[in-house]
């Protein structure tokens, strides 16, 4: 599935994004974009959906949470894997590298998250590595809109990167079905990150998606962060069924 380009004001036009990325933001990154703050991150269960190659989860554990990565891309073995990550960083680099006016690129034209994004992978490896080897199941090879978890399994879900962002492949209906899906397994909270698509551009549907989740009885709140590698991706949408 390959997207197209096009404006995302500031002065010029994003590069097509290509297939779906499997990305690995780190850390920090996520706790920038989606507001966490530690101890809603040791306060139950966290699942990470997609969670691509990130070191996320990793980390929450290390901290000493509890915390599950899901990704359809984890189907593949080690190997294959290891080479999609490296692939996606390539490409990923240089889309970032194709709008200076949106990311930050230095005078040798390196961009400047991308020694973080290599480290959060580098983890990732290790630690999905380490859990095959123990039969962990940290690591689920799942896929949106159809989870293999009980009904209200985690207190926080996080959901980045993925709906909105691919607008352009993604339809509303399958919009609902997936944050349906992370709302049944979640017991408190549901976060998704950014609210725009991949060229910058607010999601056009998200005002019928929460008029449809709130006749569902489905709080909604959008909350003001700052994004560590665009500017504009600067609001997060949490979500909440009262109890």
């Amino acid at each position: 599935m390959t997207g197209a380009g096009g404006p995302a004001g500031g002065g010029g036009v994003v590069p097509p994004i290509g297939d779906t990325l499997v990305t690995p933001r780190p850390f920090d990154e996520y706790c920038a974009s989606f507001g966490l703050s530690p101890r809603e991150l040791l306060a139950g269960p966290v699942l990470d959906c997609p969670a691509g190659a990130s070191d996320f989860a990793a980390t929450v554990r290390g901290l000493g949470g509890r915390a599950v990565s899901v990704d359809p891309s984890y189907a593949l073995g080690r190997e294959g894997l290891a080479r999609r990550c490296k692939d996606d960083l390539v490409r990923v680099h240089a889309w970032a590298r194709g709008q200076t006016w949106r990311c930050r690129v230095g005078p040798d034209g390196t961009w400047d998250r991308i020694a973080d994004w290599r480290a959060s992978a580098e983890k990732f490896l290790e630690d999905l590595a380490r859990d095959r080897a123990r039969r962990g199941g940290r690591y689920v090879a799942a896929a949106l809109p159809q989870l293999p978890f009980p009904d209200g399994t985690f207190r926080l879900v996080v959901s980045g990167f993925l709906l909105f962002s691919y607008a352009d492949r993604l339809d509303p209906e399958f919009h609902l079905a997936a944050v349906r899906e992370l709302l049944r397994v979640s017991h408190g909270e549901v976060r998704l990150h950014p609210l725009n698509d991949y060229l910058g551009h607010p999601y056009a549907q998200l005002g019928a998606l929460l008029d449809r989740l709130a006749a569902e009885g489905v709080v909604a709140e959008i909350r003001p962060v700052t994004s560590p590698t665009l500017a504009a991706d600067n609001r997060t949408l949490v979500l909440s069924r009262p109890r």
